[in-house]
């Protein structure tokens, strides 16, 4: 495993907050001025959060902001806990440190439970050419956003007088946010409209949720039933096929059912 560092922590509120302003206001200028204003950090990390976030969920055609599918979906469903899986997704994808992490968790190189030096040591390892001032801040960071996020707990051991993380192993994902979390890995980052039934099962959406081969099954016979994916078997090969061909148009169903 080898991460880069991250130094923002993940403001779940303001960077909802964020993405709702775009629905109204499209200039990227306006829109740096407007986070600067609600983010809850210094001035230094703010700007540095700012650039992340614009990074993460900001596409743009000179200083004219494109309402993508991504921002559409995160506005148009109601559900607070949808959106933050969404953006959470995202984090993961866009932050080595955090989803490498998780996939660590998920194939069990990290323990369920790590104490906090040992859980150290890892980030050390993962990150072997960094000072350590940046492994301590990443290794804060990280922990705090999946504590933030409900990946992980932590507690005091009082046999051992030190801090313990534990995994999360029963996260309720709702449908709509693995549906659409599924869709942006395979059609947007991945171009893969039919993948095989394997690629599907071992995708990082359900690793970044740490789902049990039951979870899976689950989220999976819902998309079949609602008609978002369809099951193919030829020869022997079996496959899923995503029945919308871009993400605006599974949006705008999934909005329309909302």
């Amino acid at each position: 495993m080898n991460i880069q560092s991250i130094s923002e922590k993940i403001p779940i509120e303001e960077t909802i907050k964020g993405i709702e302003f775009i629905k109204y206001e499209r200039s990227i200028e306006k829109l740096k001025f407007y986070i600067d204003d609600i983010m809850p950090f210094g001035e230094k990390t703010t700007v540095k959060y700012r650039n992340k976030f614009i990074q993460r969920f900001v596409e743009a055609e000179g200083d004219e902001i494109i309402y993508t599918p991504l921002l559409k979906f995160i506005n148009g469903v109601d559900s607070f806990q949808t959106k933050k899986e969404v953006i959470y997704f995202i984090v993961c994808e866009t932050s080595d440190a955090v989803g490498e992490i998780v996939k660590g968790f998920y194939d069990g190189s990290i323990a369920e439970q790590v104490e906090s030096d040992k859980f150290t040591e890892i980030f050390k390892i993962a990150m072997p050419d960094a000072k350590e001032s940046s492994i301590k801040k990443t290794y804060s960071v990280v922990t705090t956003i999946l504590e933030d996020f409900g990946i992980l707990s932590s507690k005091k051991d009082e046999s051992i007088k030190k801090k313990v993380f534990v995994l999360n192993n029963n996260i309720r994902s709702s449908n709509e946010g693995i549906l659409f979390n599924l869709y942006y890995e395979f059609i947007k980052i991945k171009g893969n409209k039919m993948p095989e039934e394997e690629l599907v099962l071992n995708c990082n959406t359900f690793k970044y949720f740490i789902m049990s081969d039951l979870m899976k099954k689950r989220h999976i016979k819902w998309m079949l039933d609602q008609g978002y994916l369809e099951h193919y078997v030829m020869g022997g090969n079996s496959k899923y096929q995503f029945s919308y061909d871009s993400l605006d148009l599974l949006v705008e169903k999934v909005i329309k059912n909302d």
